[in-house]
């Protein structure tokens, strides 16, 4: 008569031992002197039976990718009892978890040894005055989910500081993270490298800089205010996040990471204003990134076309309206649309879809930014024909924002055409399957046409866009309004 009773209460008992306790997750991680190692001790709640080391890149020395480079990994319960892991390889591992764990292990900091598909200023790299470093590499976290909020303190070398965007705690060297996405998506400096705060389009930035651009800052700040504040105007609002932070050193990719409330950027040169365009469209694409990527997040990798592409359209035309783009630099962006195609559909020979090329991404990156690109034009110029001007591509941005870029709303394909045909009447679907879920190469002379500009192509890189002499006092139009310089 008491078995379901004492079955019910049993369950009841499991139940609660597994039960979260409400505490903080705690991180400590320590740099020796010469910044060869870390190591890290941690207690953490384990939902589930899952750890992992997130975004591990199997590359032919390292067939595990940044997990190589962990070294002495113990996990112990709270009472000081070990506790069985399991390596499965690149990254997870297996644990009796459902409880808090302490965690304890090495990092060999040799990560800019390697070649990573990204690039090392998405991973780790040293310089002469510290270290740049991602927090994939850094943590292990549980891999089903993490509860709570997360207190990570850093031990350094004397005189270094660390550098996050994360809110400190008050205590030295200790800072708040609200998931686990900030605490593993983001990057960090330590060490001695300049470091200036300031605010941007409403959001506080901190920018870190090598020291050989140190004495161009002002050249820089000035350039990130006028990208963040023109995002804001043409987004509606400021991004999920408020608090950012910039890592700038020198590298030979002249390439850049875009992080939840960060980026790392490589510059090839001095940062000279000649430059400015090359390395500043690289900055800029970043920083967009903080609203068209990581507010408004995309339902299915397939529409990375619109994360990675749409966002550097938009770097583009705000950069040429705020006069960091001369109309020369520009008409060569729009070249290199073109150009791009050609080389990616008959010199790459690739034949998939710009929906399918984000799978290799590295690999197709002509197709997944450049198609992207062109779709951004052409419902550019869909939405200001079918509305006479009236209606943009900034328009539906703004529409985007306001109903996708919130934590939890993503949006997708279906959406883009919902919203586009509210705002204009307009359906951009055949527009944008003609361009990303084709194999071939758009013919691109009736778009270019349409502000102003006659395409030339000759052989496979010889691509030039001039002023069409038949233009229409509407396509030139049109070009002005859409990038802000004269026809």
């Amino acid at each position: 008569m008491f078995k379901p009773f004492c079955i019910a209460a049993a369950m009841l008992a499991a139940q609660s031992a597994f039960a979260f306790d409400n505490q903080a997750n705690h991180y400590r991680l320590s740099i020796d002197k010469d910044a060869k190692r870390a190591h890290v001790e941690a207690d953490v709640w384990v939902e589930g039976r899952d750890l992992a080391l997130f975004n591990c890149m199997p590359i032919p020395q390292l067939k595990n990718g940044q997990a190589d480079l962990i070294e002495k990994l113990q996990v112990h319960d709270m009472a000081g009892n070990a506790v069985v892991l399991k390596d499965k390889g690149e990254g997870e591992y297996d644990v009796d978890g459902d409880r808090r764990l302490r965690l304890s292990y090495d990092i060999r900091l040799e990560h800019d040894k390697y070649q990573w598909p990204g690039g090392n200023e998405e991973v780790s790299y040293h310089t002469d005055e510290g270290l740049m470093s991602v927090g994939y590499p850094l943590f292990i976290v549980p891999g089903e989910k993490m509860l709570g909020q997360t207190e990570v303190t850093f031990d350094l070398p004397i005189g270094w500081k660390a550098n996050t965007p994360w809110r400190s705690t008050g205590k030295p060297g200790t800072f708040l993270v609200e998931s686990r996405r900030e605490l593993v998506n983001n990057a960090f400096f330590f060490g001695t490298a300049h470091a200036e705060t300031f605010k941007a389009g409403g959001v506080e930035m901190t920018l870190v800089m090598g020291k050989q651009y140190w004495k161009r800052r002002d050249a820089f700040i000035s350039m990130i205010d006028k990208q963040m504040n023109s995002y804001q105007k043409l987004y509606g609002r400021g991004p999920v996040a408020d608090r950012f932070l910039i890592v700038i050193n020198q590298g030979d990719s002249g390439d850049g990471g875009a992080f939840a409330g960060s980026f790392s950027q490589y510059l090839k040169d001095d940062g000279s204003e000649v430059a400015r365009p090359i390395w500043g469209k690289v900055m800029a694409h970043e920083l967009a990134h903080f609203w068209d990527g990581h507010s408004l997040v995309p339902k299915n990798e397939s529409e990375e076309w619109f994360k990675e592409g749409v966002n550097d359209y938009v770097t583009v035309i705000t950069m040429a309206r705020n006069k960091l783009m001369d109309r020369s630099m520009l008409i060569q962006q729009l070249e290199n649309l073109a150009r791009g195609q050609n080389v990616a559909r008959n010199v790459q020979g690739l034949t998939v879809t710009v929906r399918e090329a984000v799978k290799d991404k590295h690999r197709n990156w002509l197709l997944v930014y450049g198609g992207g690109t062109i779709a951004g034009l052409a419902m550019d110029v869909e939405l200001r024909k079918a509305s006479k001007g009236k209606v943009s591509l900034d328009t539906l941005l703004n529409e985007m924002y306001k109903e996708f870029g919130r934590k939890g709303k993503q949006y997708d394909q279906a959406d883009i055409v919902r919203i586009g045909k509210a705002i204009s009447g307009v359906d951009l679907d055949p527009l944008l399957n003609n361009i990303v879920a084709t194999s071939k190469a758009p013919d691109l002379s009736p778009l270019f046409k349409e502000i102003g500009l006659r395409l030339e192509q000759f052989g496979m890189l010889e691509t030039y866009l001039l002023r069409d002499p038949a233009a229409t006092a509407e396509q030139k139009a049109r070009f002005s309004a859409i990038f802000g310089v004269p026809y």
